[in-house]
């Protein structure tokens, strides 16, 4: 044994650790401990509401594992990736085996292999041992299934089998996992999941992700025509604070024009181009800046969207880039209401300004192609929309019907074999040996066995 691992080269003892069931265990435990973790902790929310959760110095350490986007952490995919390693190199090792089981059956049916098997009997017949093999190849065709003839000297041999593709029922399921996996890692690595509070009216096209630190620009205009809440009523009638349902009508706009519109309730998404809205919450929002947005030389109709009135959040708007709201005033320079704002273009070095609802050319001065201008501040109802793109969803569900396949097949089939051997014997007769063999509910295969002996015993010449 000492001798035999000193023989092993790194590559031997690298893939033998590969297909090692330990190692498989292991990474099971890993990912079943890692997705408890993910479930317990709040995944993408902002630092700032993590703060209020967790005390700092573990804010710090949870962030710096990237436990608060842990599916798109590199060592959650890592693991994935390591779980589908494995499994692949078990399959490669032992799927030959099976293939060489399959190809090369054993029809040969000695003595040797005769006392192999538990199901097993003997009689013998007047008659030759071609007369009794057309006629056991009938009967057992008849009770089984048509059995392969195999001429050994002067003994003839029959074989038969049902059920074969249930030794590949466990390699179908290892391909459902090794597929699932690829689709969340397709998922994890392509895909992206964030939140969106949408006033009525309002349209947007990029999408706060990861905590709201980075924006998806999804590439068309998801707008809210539309917000309903119905509240349960108590025993007089009177409406609760208790909601009973709430929807949203949403249109999707492209190249301004729309085309799609559906009303959506929680667990009835609207779904356009891979991307997924769902109903996920509503609110009465902060006061919101209800802005114009318009080009300078007048070519493009105007568009009204909301600015919240949220320190130092940014929006992306369409056109001009980030825009941040840094203060408000009721009444500027006696103009009345004004916001100041901050807008930042790739390229272009951020600029400040205010803009009174009074002097909505306020900001042609920045010698932009498009001009942005305040109509007023008003509270604004949202609703809240939870956005999601897995591009490996389709690869799971592929998965998942697989081992379906695979689970039925692996637990519900059997091979099931039966041979027959036909030698002649003095005096004109034949002796007739059968046995038969299944992987699994064996019990109820002995019952089989037992029916399909007695058939063949009782075959009258």
């Amino acid at each position: 044994m000492v001798d035999e691992k000193r023989a092993q080269s790194p590559i031997d003892r690298a893939w033998e650790l590969l297909i090692s069931l330990k190692l498989a265990i292991t990474v099971l435990i890993l990912l079943a401990t890692a997705s408890i973790f993910g479930t317990i902790i709040e995944q993408n929310q902002s630092i700032e509401k993590y703060s209020q959760v967790y005390e700092d110095w573990l804010v710090k350490i949870l962030n710096s594992t990237g436990m608060f986007d842990m599916y798109h952490s590199l060592w959650f995919n890592g693991l994935l990736v390591l779980f589908t390693v494995n499994l692949t190199c078990c399959t490669i090792d032992r799927l030959p085996r099976v293939l060489k089981i399959v190809r090369n059956p054993k029809k040969i049916f000695d003595e040797q292999f005769e006392k192999s098997l538990s199901l097993a009997g003997k009689w013998r017949k007047k008659g030759s041992v071609s007369e009794w093999s057309a006629r056991y190849t009938g009967a057992l065709a008849s009770a089984f299934t048509a059995p392969v003839v195999t001429n050994d000297g002067e003994a003839v041999h029959l074989y038969a089998e049902k059920g074969i593709i249930s030794r590949f029922g466990v390699y179908i399921t290892h391909l459902s996992i090794i597929i699932i996996f690829l689709g969340a890692i397709i998922g994890n690595v392509i895909g992206y999941k964030g939140f969106l509070g949408l006033p009525i009216g309002d349209a947007a096209q990029f999408i706060p992700v990861r905590g709201g630190s980075d924006l998806k620009d999804v590439g068309f205009k998801v707008r809210c025509n539309n917000f309903w809440v119905e509240y349960y009523r108590d025993q007089f009638g009177n409406p609760t604070e208790q909601p009973k349902e709430y929807a949203s009508d949403l249109s999707i706009l492209e190249n301004g024009r729309e085309v799609v519109r559906k009303k959506i309730v929680v667990n009835d998404p609207l779904r356009y181009k891979g991307v997924w809205f769902y109903q996920s919450s509503y609110g009465q929002d902060k006061p919101s800046a209800r802005m114009l947005l318009r080009r300078a030389d007048g070519s493009m109709p105007p568009e009204t969207f909301h600015l919240l009135f949220t320190r130092g959040e940014a929006f992306g708007v369409p056109g001009m880039g980030i825009v941040r709201i840094l203060d408000f005033q009721d009444n500027f320079e006696g103009k009345g209401q004004a916001i100041q704002v901050q807008i930042e273009k790739p390229g272009q070095q951020s600029v400040t300004e205010w803009l009174p609802a009074a002097d909505p050319e306020a900001d042609r001065k920045r010698g932009d192609a498009f001009i942005v201008s305040l109509q007023g501040v008003e509270q604004v109802t949202f609703t809240g929309l939870q956005v999601a793109h897995d591009p490996g969803v389709n690869t799971v569900w592929l998965g998942c019907t697989l081992m379906v396949i695979g689970i039925m097949i692996a637990f519900f089939m059997s091979h099931q074999r039966v041979w027959v051997r036909i030698t002649p014997a003095p005096e004109g007769k034949v002796d007739v040996a059968v046995g038969g063999a299944a992987t699994r509910n064996r019990l109820a295969f002995e019952n089989k066995f037992e029916k399909i002996q007695g058939e063949l015993k009782e075959l009258q010449s």
